[in-house]
């Protein structure tokens, strides 16, 4: 198996581990400055980061006005679009590679 067939997922496993990381960022966010909203988007899920994951898919948190949340977002939405990518690489690389 050629190696370039991992680089892809090793680039997808890390978007992944790295999601983890700006989740903690935004909702760390979202309770120091608006403790009000989080508890909000907090009541509405079923799950912890359900929640905070709706919150960044939609446009909700442009409203509140805070352009560091809104960079924490933006990044993370950035970091979603290139672990999806990634995944889509590794699988044209695992199709697409000659089997020897």
């Amino acid at each position: 198996m050629p190696g370039y067939i991992l680089m892809p997922f090793a680039v997808f496993l890390v978007c992944c581990v790295l999601q983890f990381w700006f989740v903690k960022k935004i909702r760390d966010r979202l309770i120091e400055k608006h403790p009000d909203t989080f508890l909000a988007i907090e009541k509405k899920a079923i799950f912890p980061h359900q929640a905070l994951w709706k919150f960044t898919r939609g446009h909700d948190y442009k409203s509140l006005n805070d352009e560091e949340l809104n960079l924490r977002v933006r990044n993370f939405k950035r970091l979603y679009v290139v672990a999806i990518f990634a995944w889509i690489a590794y699988a044209v690389t695992i199709f697409t590679a000659p089997i020897s």
